[in-house]
């Protein structure tokens, strides 16, 4: 098989046998338009575990003069 038929034929279904129902990490990722609104920009970490929600996930931030989204004498911009 080709690697493309490979990845469309992709059973996600399938669980490993050594793999736990819940993850015991994972990765999440803050996805926003950037300062020109032509661009996206993203952000992602690990954290120790499924995230219930959306008010759960830590706050993180960036540097907001390098994205044109803040001016350089006060650029932390939190997500």
């Amino acid at each position: 098989m080709s690697l493309l038929s490979d990845l469309i034929n992709l059973n996600l279904s399938d669980k490993p046998e050594n793999l736990s129902d819940k993850p015991e990490k994972i990765i999440a990722e803050y996805i926003w338009i950037g300062g020109s609104g032509m661009d996206l920009r993203s952000k992602a970490r690990t954290l120790s575990g499924p995230v219930s929600d959306v008010s759960k996930l830590p706050k993180w931030n960036y540097d907001g003069s390098s994205t044109d989204q803040a001016p350089g004498d006060d650029s932390e911009v939190i997500l």
